[in-house]
């Protein structure tokens, strides 16, 4: 058995404009702008965070509790590029900056978006980039926490 290795093989894709985020188009995806080779190796943290609903009853005599809402807690940790040209992370990833962060897995990144792939839509807002401390033998970089302002897809297939 063998196991499915993520290195080369996570695409993420900046999107401004997506008429139906459930069902992003190919022709969608393929115009953003793509980031997987500006984002550290684990710099892509895309966390659920589903709250509890307490349905204990009066007449229980334990706690008990059942599934609630889901939030989505994501940040993107890049690398700063030395020519304003190429600092397409920190161009794109502006504070206030709507739009989609489409992510697709275990295809390799240099694949174009194409109809039938599977992935995942997250309608954002950019937050303010935040500089990291330098470190030696380090590129410079900054985290941008997105928050997810409307309902998220993390599971659609390409149409």
């Amino acid at each position: 058995m063998a196991d499915l290795l993520g290195d080369g093989n996570v695409k993420v894709t900046f999107v401004i404009t997506v008429a139906d985020p459930e069902n992003p188009t190919a022709a969608e995806l393929n115009a953003g702008v793509d980031l997987q080779t500006l984002i550290t190796k684990d710099g892509l943290d895309i966390a659920p965070d589903q709250a509890s609903v307490d349905n204990t009853a009066l007449a229980s005599r334990t706690e008990t509790e059942d599934a609630g809402t889901v939030s989505y807690k994501i940040t993107v940790t890049a690398k700063r590029q030395q020519a304003s040209v190429d600092d397409v992370a920190w161009n794109t990833l502006v504070d206030g900056q709507l739009g989609y962060l489409a992510v697709r897995r275990n295809l390799p990144h240099e694949t174009a978006w194409a109809a039938t792939q599977n992935g995942e839509n997250y309608p954002v807002r950019c937050g303010r980039p935040n500089m990291q401390p330098p470190a030696l033998n380090t590129p410079q970089r900054f985290v941008s926490k997105l928050f997810n302002h409307s309902e998220a897809f993390p599971d659609v297939t390409v149409a």
